[in-house]
């Protein structure tokens, strides 16, 4: 398999050991100050943007250390200190190198509910730590109805992008609470946020459908959407001073999203995103082929704008609906999924797909067990342009709250065999 050590590289370089929490312009060993969130998002966005000039893509899941499925089928879910497990290394040996996460487990469900937000800000914290990418949507419920679905929301989207005094209500409800929650507890580890996401389709309230604002509205169509978006990253980015996130825009699979205006439809602009990407599944029609075909047709438009615009490129999100009633002459990982991270003028950072849940249809997206793709995923997964994260931390030292082996006192305790990182320090090229 391949295993990536990734190192993000930010403004100085020093003989220690890279850890979580990385501080400009330091020499020598680092003091404990407060540490720059914004120094690891410019480190793992230039990362990113390297990524996409190598002939390796990120294969990233979703929830992959909190949430995976037996080997009998049923769901396991991680607990305070054992966040080093997935679906993924059970069959490889090696982990994702994407994580995402939905900002109602940390930010909104109830603190006993398992896993709780601690345990949801532990794992991304181990996933950074171990040089891979955090990724956070949010499927919010909207202004009128208890739930994320278009169903008795289907004004709310109009309602935020006219109504100053609506928008402010919803900004100061639950995207406060997710301020708050990054603020505890990953201030320092760069995420990347998606708003709003596959907003081209009828599914979720902020989707196209119910763009349509009526003709006295301030604003309607795709600048609603669009003001409602940068409504979002504004406040987190510079009301809240949240410094360490990265944007993604993602609309879903269609067939408009081929031309570079069906893409761009509802784009809030350069200045608020920092990754182009798109949220592709397969479904039972029409052809797996077929699918492939247009996919890429999708994925090269993507490719195409990110260069023009100076953004990285992603599979935000990728799947094969067909996954539990799949047989062994299936080939989804290395006939599909791999032909669209290889195919001609697609050049993207990473493609991750959906978290395992139960074997149920639609609720697993790694096969695991004795699964008929278990072989075909464990030979995508050992592909030398398939990139993953290994158990060990970046460059091999180990992750502690304190050093033992700290002899002068200086917190760094990494002079001796029993290192260990901990405070502030500097990410070493």
């Amino acid at each position: 398999m391949r295993s990536l050590a990734f190192v993000l590289l930010a403004a100085c370089a020093v003989e220690a050991p890279p850890v979580d929490e990385p501080v400009d312009d330091c020499g020598g060993k680092c003091d404990v100050g407060a540490p720059s969130g914004d120094a690891a998002r410019r480190a793992v966005l230039a990362d990113l943007h390297a990524q996409m000039g190598s002939t390796t893509t990120r294969f990233g899941q979703e929830r992959f250390n909190i949430t995976g499925v037996t080997d009998e089928g049923t769901q396991w879910l991680a607990t305070p200190g054992n966040v080093n497990r997935s679906d993924v290394a059970s069959l490889v040996g090696d982990h994702p190198a994407v994580m995402g996460f939905d900002a109602w487990d940390l930010a909104i469900k109830p603190a006993t509910w398992s896993p709780t937000p601690d345990v949801t800000a532990e794992a991304a914290r181990w996933v950074h730590a171990h040089g891979g990418v955090v990724e956070m949507a949010f499927h919010q419920r909207g202004c009128a109805a208890d739930t994320f679905y278009a169903e008795g929301n289907e004004a709310c989207l109009c309602k935020l992008a006219n109504d100053d005094v609506a928008a402010r209500t919803w900004i100061e409800g639950d995207w406060a609470k997710v301020a708050d929650a990054i603020h505890a507890r990953l201030a320092n580890v760069p995420i990347v946020i998606r708003p709003l996401h596959e907003h081209n389709g009828r599914w979720f309230w902020w989707g196209a459908p119910y763009w349509s604002c009526g003709a006295n509205a301030r604003v309607t169509g795709a600048a609603a959407y669009a003001r409602v978006f940068r409504m979002v990253v504004d406040y987190l980015r510079v009301e809240r001073g949240l410094d360490n996130l990265l944007v993604a825009y993602s609309p879903g699979g269609d067939a408009a999203i081929e031309s570079d205006a069906g893409y761009l439809a509802g784009y809030p602009g350069d200045a608020y995103v920092d990754i182009l990407g798109a949220d592709l599944y397969y479904q039972s029609r029409p052809s797996f082929e077929e699918q492939t075909v247009a996919f890429t047709k999708q994925l090269r438009t993507i490719t195409r704008i990110a260069y023009a615009r100076g953004k990285v490129a992603a599979l935000t999100e990728v799947g094969d609906t067909q996954l539990s009633t799949e047989t062994t002459s299936s080939r989804w990982f290395t006939q599909h999924l791999l032909a669209l991270l290889q195919a001609p003028g697609v050049d993207l950072a990473y493609a991750m797909t959906w978290e395992n849940r139960t074997s149920g249809a639609q609720q697993s997206w790694v096969p695991t067990g004795s699964h008929p793709l278990v072989d075909d995923f464990v030979s995508f997964a050992s592909m030398p342009t398939v990139g993953l994260i290994s158990d060990e931390p970046a460059h091999g030292y180990s992750i502690c709250g304190s050093c033992s082996a700290d002899p002068d006192g200086d917190r760094w305790g990494w002079e001796h065999d029993g290192s260990c990182r901990v405070a502030s320090w500097c990410l070493a090229e």
